[in-house]
């Protein structure tokens, strides 16, 4: 008895003294300019300690980076920068425009509805490099020759993977390139799956947001010029939008995917010269009782070259999902009526229930860089080069085109 009670002490005791301290972008700078000099990992260590309260830009994450002494200090930046892509700018880095008046904003958010219809039917056929860094807050340690989960001690690095996206005929495939993950993974596939992001997305999105409410947010400055940005919210009877993640156990023990197509809202950032959708937000209302609590995605869009041709494609996503603990590297987690445990839900000797186990809050970063055209390829062989057939049979005349076809 007293070894437990002092199992849960120390357990209690690690999450309590490893709680985030919240913190401003500008609280975060000055955090940051205080270690200068300080070992890399000693500066991570101090990042895992902070909670952004404001949203970090790109342009303050790049510059902050590169300040950083190593590896280490800029991954834990890259996970708290992104745990924050769902909060709002510091004023600071809003623009302090006045709202256009009510027809205009109705005009900016028609011409976004252009862009996307236009976006998603003249897509070329190409691919592109999609590198995604995971992160996760909840780790498992040792005490007392047994296992203590340890949660809310900062985010840390999973795994990361790259992998060519291939976008063809309007729908995208994933090949994953071989030998690229680094880190550890208990399974490549497990969390929340990401699903056109290059097109379908914005086009389901903007469908259903042309259904519900649309409302002014305010401006922010984006690459070129002032963006205008809106909130929007979607009632689950009015949603198009399906988010899946991988896995959770059911009643019966089995392992299943979750799927559902819940409310959501979140911030659309338009250009309102071109109509182009620079940012999404997409903030799912999950109904209370699932496996999983939050499942979020932002994703910001810029011009990229495909082809000798300009396209607004996705530059970066962040999602964030919060779900039941079911795995951790292997181990499960079960009990009996006398608080025993065991790792087998299929104990032979007593019936273990599973413990009600912590949240694991996860992160997925993905950077999407080097897009191509896709085209064809013929090769041409010599006829030298090719094993004749000592008695072919007749052909008919080859007919050859006066012009190449296009590509």
């Amino acid at each position: 008895m007293r070894k437990s009670t002092l199992l849960l002490i120390l357990a209690a005791f690690a999450i309590r003294a490893l709680a985030a301290d919240p913190v401003t972008v500008e609280q975060l700078q000055q955090a940051l300019a205080a270690t200068h000099g300080r070992p890399d990992k000693e500066v991570a260590q101090k990042l895992r300690g902070l909670e952004l309260t404001e949203r970090l830009s790109e342009p303050r994450l790049e510059s902050l980076k590169a300040a950083l002494p190593g590896d280490e200090s800029k991954q834990t930046l890259l996970a708290l920068a992104d745990e924050s892509a769902f909060l709002g700018l510091p004023a600071a880095d809003t623009l302090k425009l006045a709202a256009p008046d009510s027809a205009t904003q109705g005009k900016t958010v028609s011409r976004a509805a252009d862009f996307v219809v236009e976006t998603v039917s003249r897509m070329p056929d190409f691919f592109a490099s999609r590198t995604t860094t995971r992160f996760q807050d909840t780790k498992m340690t040792s005490a007392m020759g047994q296992q203590v989960v340890i949660s809310n001690q900062g985010f840390h690095l999973v795994d990361r993977v790259s992998a060519t996206v291939t976008y063809r005929n309007g729908r995208e495939v994933v090949d994953p390139f071989a030998g690229k993950k680094r880190g550890k993974s208990y399974t490549s596939s497990t969390g929340l799956t990401n699903w056109g992001v290059f097109g379908p997305l914005l086009g389901v999105v903007m469908t259903d947001i042309l259904k519900s409410k649309i409302g002014w947010s305010h401006w922010e400055q984006g690459p070129t010029g002032p963006l205008a940005v809106f909130r929007y919210a979607v009632e689950e009877d009015r949603s198009n939008y399906t988010v899946r993640y991988c896995c959770f156990r059911s009643e019966n023990g089995e392992m299943k995917e979750f799927e559902a197509v819940p409310a959501y809202h979140g911030e659309i950032a338009i250009d309102p010269a071109s109509g182009a959708v620079l940012r999404l937000v997409v903030k799912t209302d999950l109904l209370p009782g699932l496996p999983m609590e939050r499942i979020d995605l932002a994703v910001n869009y810029g011009p990229v070259e495909i082809g000798g041709k300009i396209y607004i494609c996705p530059t970066r996503s962040t999602s964030i999902s919060q779900a039941e603990a079911l795995v951790f590297f292997g181990f499960m987690y079960y009990v009996d009526k006398n608080g025993k445990r065991s790792h087998d839900p299929n104990d032979k000797v007593q019936q273990f229930t599973r413990v009600n186990v912590p949240l694991v809050t996860a992160i997925n970063d993905v950077v999407f860089d080097d897009y191509h055209r896709f085209r064809g390829e013929v090769r041409i062989v010599q006829p030298d080069s090719v094993e004749q057939d000592p008695n072919p049979a007749p052909s008919a005349p080859a007919t050859v085109p006066s012009t190449p076809p296009k590509q």
